[in-house]
């Protein structure tokens, strides 16, 4: 199926009204929460328990980027498979277990970098699962009316938990080294705690008898290849992916070592920034409502180049900021209209992987991006790596106007459900701008 069955949920009156979607969305949040208050505080504790070795920092980045790569498609397959309910369950209280144990571990000084590195895959591996069946869970508890408001609001929890849950983890972890740890088990209780009083049925229906796995990736692949917009659009986000490294790399570039400033200073640009991004995630439905994702995708990529070439020539932080604020609007209203259009055309039986397939692309994309990113801000310094960088945004913009599958793509009219879609699907959303990788939205 294509569409949200009249029997999947009753529609409520108003989306603070949906019991279940409050549940999902209150748990999570805390969740998220306290997984930002953990992962700032994971490379201060891999330096501490090190000594001071800054290859202990790059283990612990390592640790927290790979289960990008290794756990995605798998987990994809479990999603689909599995009761979702049970899934963010055991993935909660996984997590519960894995983030008590850093804190319990840690007050009792016998926490050393072999067993840091295995909780910390553990729990980001969990996070992943877990966000997973949660994107696949909305389509369920809310109707499809709905769907934009609610992927709006989780795109803007997100926002706000990176926001507030890198200075309190930080905070945290200057008072006591084991709190933000043992702070972030209560997000991770609260959200199995929540899934309990869940009434809507979030089982994936009988799939018959289970397969091999690479059976299972090899239907969601070959429905995804079947989307002539996927086909598309899809080398579009990965290389518009890959560009925004350059901007992340070089804001540190730029305002530290060619202008000079304090470190503290990327602090307050990634504040305003974030402040762009909750904008951009709050006004996303409102955008969605008067434009068509072909001019969302299009227009995005066009003003990122704009903005990118701005950002070339700025001086200062506040330039820089509200560039970069800018910046995260487009991306996160670009990211909450792929949101919804990729869950409402995908099929039910295929959303974990159908997602997970998405998300391994766009995570090798801004692997890529990021590594060769530091190579030309290496060879080329921040204005003429923007600069380049803006250049080859533009032409992707132009890219995918010449398209006309791009051009075509719209989203379907979420409020008829059983219409089927009018267009083939889009890939996940490139990351909006950030300095650091999302692991869970």
């Amino acid at each position: 199926m294509t569409a949200l069955d009249e029997t999947t949920v009753a529609a409520p009156p108003a989306l603070r009204r949906n019991r279940d979607f409050l549940l999902l969305w209150t748990g999570n949040w805390m969740q998220f929460f306290g997984s930002r208050m953990s992962s700032v505080c994971y490379p201060l504790l891999a330096l501490q328990i090190s000594g001071g070795s800054a290859a202990a920092v790059g283990l612990a980045s390592a640790a927290a980027v790979l289960p990008q790569a290794v756990v995605q498609l798998p987990a994809g397959v479990l999603v689909d498979r599995w009761d979702r309910r049970a899934v963010m369950r055991w993935c909660a209280a996984g997590r519960f277990l894995a983030l008590g144990a850093v804190g319990v571990a840690l007050s009792l000084g016998v926490l050393g970098m072999e067993l840091l590195l295995a909780l910390i895959s553990v729990e980001v591996s969990l996070a992943i699962v877990s966000s997973l069946a949660e994107r696949a869970a909305v389509r369920t508890v809310v109707p499809g009316s709905q769907l934009p408001a609610a992927l709006s609001q989780n795109e803007a929890r997100g926002r706000i938990a990176g926001l507030l849950g890198g200075p309190a983890g930080t905070m945290l972890f200057t008072w006591t080294r084991w709190s933000p740890f043992l702070a972030a088990t209560l997000g991770a209780l609260v959200a199995a705690v929540n899934l309990r009083f869940i009434r809507a049925d979030l089982s994936t229906g009988d799939r018959g008898p289970r397969r091999a796995l690479h059976r299972d990736l090899a239907d969601a692949l070959r429905w995804l290849l079947g989307q002539p917009a996927l086909r598309a659009m899809l080398p579009v986000v990965t290389v518009s992916t890959a560009l925004l490294q350059v901007v992340m790399q070089g804001l540190v570039v730029i305002l530290v070592k060619e202008q000079g400033l304090p470190e503290a200073t990327l602090g307050l640009v990634l504040g305003i920034s974030g402040c762009g991004g909750l904008l951009g995630a709050l006004s996303g439905r409102w955008f969605m409502a008067r434009l068509p994702l072909s001019v969302l995708l299009i227009g995005g990529l066009t003003l990122w180049a704009a903005l990118m070439n701005a950002m070339a020539w700025a001086r200062g932080p506040l330039q820089l900021g509200v560039l970069f604020a800018l910046m995260n609007i487009i991306g996160a209203v670009f990211g909450v209209a792929t949101a919804v259009y990729q869950v409402t055309v995908t099929p039910q039986e295929l959303q974990g992987r159908v997602a997970a397939l998405s998300g391994l692309v766009v995570a090798l994309g801004t692997t890529a991006g990021a590594f060769c990113a530091g190579k030309l801000l290496e060879a080329y310094r921040g204005l003429l790596s923007l600069l380049v960088a803006a250049g080859l945004m533009a032409v992707t913009a132009a890219v995918a106007a010449s398209i006309p599958a791009v051009r075509k793509a719209r989203i379907p009219d979420a409020g008829r459900r059983g219409d089927p879609p009018a267009t083939p699907s889009t890939p996940a959303p490139p990351p909006s701008p950030s300095t650091t990788p999302r692991t869970h939205s």
